[in-house]
């Protein structure tokens, strides 16, 4: 058996040999390359159990998927990703969290939730003939796609599984050349990254994600110059098929891009987006390990509603407007009257919905940080001293709800957990490895779908969509459909689309009636 060093150094000659033909566009060439690398890894996986290599290891798998759907071979593109499940950073198998079988994992949720097609989840269920370019769905329970992203340097793939009325998975995919400094760009305008431009645009303030005039500038004119070249593909994609959502899986390069927001005008909305059109929702990658989980729908849903204590923020309103709602059973926690340790015992409880009004912080640089800031005195003080220096003072971490808070907590009730705070969808790049955040930390807890806001919302924007989400839940609506039809609804404002169509969005699987 070769040694470490030996093993070691072929997979680096191989990761360059697969790079360059990758830039050349020679696919078959990156393909055998590739798919030996892969089962060398797979043979001499003591050798690889360093962060770094097992990082290696999920490029190449996903560089692979990228040049198998460039030859065509869609289905075994999308077969290499749902493998990518197989280890975590460490080359182990990763965490899964057992909720006796109340969901699904991976990239097979959403198959399994639209008519459970893929049997035991395996990712050798579907068909290998090209789908017909007005292949169409007519079966009530098949209305969810499940699109993947997939790039590598100025290629862009999409790819999209859906059922067919006779149980048929069929992918289909698009291939198109996207300059990859553009791709760079959405990337760090959008927040993606570690960088001096993400840091000027997520600062840590505790009245939640601050957005610059130029930060928000320059999310404008990123979002203007890619928006056309992500609807053509897409429009190809999705033409003829009559879906009602679309569960949205990207590798990393447009993390956080609202694609809500895109524009899908048609002959008689003309300002329509595509959040008009589908339900948009963005689910965990098979590589995450994240539990995902079906919400379950009852005869009267238990609510949890946590109201942030502070003259800031107009909560009172927000629960005057819950108790009007008698179809649902509404358990209110006002952080005048408890604090964290309080609210993580509730959690623990079977509830269907669990929503937060409060303040949000989002740290890029430490995300298990992120927090809910449930009442005032949790808000640092920033002050300046006799000699003009700021100062903080930290605010009361009795009444910060973070990440890290979350661990352990298993919520049995599978609840769709909204959080109406600044900034409380933001995860760390790349989402892949489990939206590394807030929504993550709900994920993981047992929540079947987190809502959140991208960057910072107003009081009464969150209570208009709060108010009319509720309301449609309380007349029988599911959340998934009852957010995505509340989202529709908001008044428009003078800013661009981008950030009033993309300010929400849904992260996990969509309900069987999203419409």
């Amino acid at each position: 058996m070769p040694g470490r060093r030996q093993v070691v150094t072929h997979f680096w000659a191989q990761v360059d040999s697969a790079e360059a033909y990758l830039y050349a566009q020679r696919w078959d060439a990156a393909i055998e390359v590739l798919e030996s690398t892969l089962r060398e890894i797979a043979m001499n996986r003591v050798h690889f159990r360093a962060a770094r290599l097992a990082i290696e290891h999920q490029l190449a798998a996903k560089s692979l998927a990228v040049a198998y759907a460039c030859t065509g071979r869609y289905d075994d593109a999308w077969r290499t990703m749902e493998e990518l499940a197989g280890q975590d950073l460490l080359g182990d198998p990763p965490p899964r969290v057992d909720h006796s079988g109340a969901g699904f994992e991976g990239l097979g949720i959403l198959m399994s939730l639209i008519g459970e097609a893929l049997g035991g989840g395996g990712a050798a269920a579907g068909s290998n003939r090209a789908p017909e370019r007005d292949w169409a769905l007519h079966d009530s329970r098949t209305r969810v796609g499940l699109l993947q992203i997939l790039g590598h340097g100025s290629t862009s793939v999409m790819l999209l599984r859906t059922l067919g009325e006779d149980g048929t998975v069929t992918t289909r995919g698009v291939r198109r050349e996207v300059d990859a400094d553009l791709i760079d760009e959405v990337f760090t305008a959008f927040g993606g990254t570690t960088s001096a431009d993400a840091a000027n645009y997520l600062m840590s303030w505790d009245s939640g994600v601050v957005e610059t005039t130029i930060a928000r500038a320059r999310m404008a004119a990123a979002f203007a110059q890619v928006a056309p070249l992500l609807v053509e593909p897409l429009r190809e994609l999705l033409g003829g098929l009559h879906l009602r959502s679309i569960g949205i899986c990207d590798d990393g390069r447009l993390n956080h891009f609202p694609f809500e927001a895109l524009p899908w005008p048609d002959a008689t909305t003309p300002g329509q987006v595509l959040g008009d059109r589908y339900g948009v929702c963005f689910v965990p990658s098979a590589a995450s390990g994240l539990p995902c989980r079906a919400w379950q729908r009852r005869e009267r849903p238990r609510v949890l509603f946590v109201a942030y204590d502070g003259a800031d923020l107009n909560t009172d309103r927000d629960i005057a407007r819950m108790r009007e709602l008698t179809g649902l059973d509404v358990t209110v926690m006002h952080t005048a009257d408890c604090a964290k340790r309080e609210i993580l015992t509730e959690l623990s409880k079977d509830y269907s919905l669990v929503h937060f009004s409060c303040h949000g912080r989002f740290d890029i640089f430490q995300p298990g940080r992120s927090a809910l800031l449930l009442s005032e005195k949790a808000r640092d003080v920033h002050h300046f001293d006799d000699q003009g220096l700021q100062e903080r003072e930290p605010g009361d971490q009795r009444y910060q709800l973070t990440s890290e808070d979350l661990e352990g907590i298993d919520m049995p009730g599978a609840p769709v957990v909204s959080l109406f705070a600044c900034s409380s969808a933001a995860s760390k790049p790349p989402m892949s490895f489990g939206f590394a955040g807030l929504p993550g930390a709900f994920l993981r807890a047992g929540a079947s779908a987190v809502i959140g806001s991208r960057w910072s919302a107003s009081n009464d924007l969150c209570f208009t969509l709060m108010s009319t989400m509720y309301s449609a839940i309380n007349d029988g609506m599911p959340p998934g459909s009852a957010f995505f039809a509340a989202r529709r609804t908001l008044p428009s404002t003078p800013e661009p689309t981008v950030f009033h169509q993309g300010l929400f969005c849904y992260i996990g699987a969509p309900d069987e009636e999203t419409s």
